[in-house]
């Protein structure tokens, strides 16, 4: 195999390996309720559908889903979120500042604190 079919080969597998590694690095607002969608109030009960859901598909499932995911973790579904809730450390790492999920920084608080709504309210799907 010549020279420059080496460097080519291992100029794709270094550029696959790049794009294979990186997670979004989007700007996260701090402490805005921005991404809570729909609203809510203190009252609300969380559920998976609709607030759990949306949460998981603007801030994690960019790293977290499909045919590849990083770290082996999908996030795709309900019972792979309540799973990595339940048994995993989904609710440690969103709440980690020393080693956040999403890279980019933590979650704003209220979001956050939906995760810790929706354990309360028992995982509630629908």
């Amino acid at each position: 195999m010549s020279i420059k079919l080496k460097v080519r080969y291992l100029l794709l597998a270094l550029i696959v390996g790049v794009l294979l590694s990186n997670c979004t690095k989007a700007y996260i607002p701090k402490d805005t309720e921005s991404n809570l969608s729909p609203a809510i109030n203190g009252t609300d009960t969380i559920k998976y559908q609709p607030h759990i859901s949306v949460a998981i598909s603007n801030n994690c499932i960019g790293c977290h889903g499909g045919s590849n995911p990083q770290g082996g973790l999908s996030l795709e579904n309900y019972n792979q979120v309540r799973n990595s809730t339940e048994n995993g450390m989904l609710i440690q790492r969103i709440n980690d500042a020393s080693d956040p999920m999403p890279p980019s920084g933590l979650l704003p608080s209220q979001t956050r604190l939906l995760f810790d709504r929706w354990v309360q309210n028992g995982y509630l799907e629908n």
